[in-house]
């Protein structure tokens, strides 16, 4: 039985319009799940594809809920969520044509908002002070300024898409979540930073920014959940392999 539902099993689930009914889902969905035709499985006994249906059915709404995390591992490379005040022209643009479909374009958007760790400095003794002073003072680290993504190429992200197809859709949608809130708080700071006439103003912008942000995640913890948290003060993140997610703590 599966341990959560991956962006693939998310996509087959939802593959059916609203009209279809609840067999037809099972159908479809179990078709899917077992890598048999429809034919195949209906030679199946009803019961044992029901139950077994039923199963996933909880482990979907057990395991689907958006959860965010900053880090992630997978396949033993650590990823990152991107810096989205440091986007090339390249990712806005590509970011907007997948966005129109984001179901159907869920894998290459988590593979352009988790990409490879260069290098970081998160055991660094900085990281560790700053980090500590600002958990005491229940304050957010900047954590993209302690490590380095690996460059954007839109080729590339098509290759990892299909790595990220296996990714718990729990983590896909709490990073396309936290982008959105990102991208609805930044626009009006954005705005004010452009229009503010001194340093002191543009300043002011900038140290209201992180307040905006730690307030942003409070009041939208259904949709990100406590990942970024968690990571702040215990410096844990999920890592994913073959073999299914375990903590990992860095």
């Amino acid at each position: 039985m599966k341990e959560y539902f991956s962006i693939a099993d998310f996509n087959a689930w939802n593959q059916l319009g609203d009209d279809a009914t609840q067999l037809e889902r099972c159908e479809h969905f179990m078709s899917y799940y077992k890598g048999i035709t429809i034919d195949e499985l209906r030679a199946l006994p009803k019961g044992e594809v029901l139950n077994e249906y039923g199963k996933l059915s909880e482990i979907f709404a057990n395991t689907a809920a958006p959860q965010f995390y900053p880090l992630i591992m997978i396949d033993d490379v650590l990823h990152g969520y991107i810096d989205i005040s440091k986007m090339s022209l390249g990712e806005y643009v590509d970011l907007e044509k997948m966005t129109k479909d984001t179901q159907t374009n869920l894998p290459l958007i988590t593979a352009l908002l988790y990409r490879p760790i260069k290098k970081h400095q998160l055991n660094s003794l900085k990281y560790k002070v700053v980090n500590g002073y600002n958990v005491g003072r229940k304050q957010l680290t900047n954590l993209w300024d302690y490590y380095e993504l690996e460059p954007y190429n839109y080729s590339t992200a098509i290759t990892n898409s299909e790595r990220m197809s296996g990714l718990p859709v729990a983590f896909a949608m709490g990073a396309l979540s936290f982008f959105l809130h990102q991208i609805a708080l930044m626009g009006p700071s954005m705005q004010l930073y452009l229009q503010a006439k001194t340093p002191k103003e543009r300043m002011k912008v900038m140290m209201d920014t992180p307040s905006q942000m730690k307030s942003m995640m409070r009041g939208h913890i259904s949709d990100i959940g406590d990942g970024f948290q968690l990571f702040a003060t215990s410096r844990q993140l999920p890592s994913l392999a073959s073999q299914g997610i375990s903590v990992l703590q860095i």
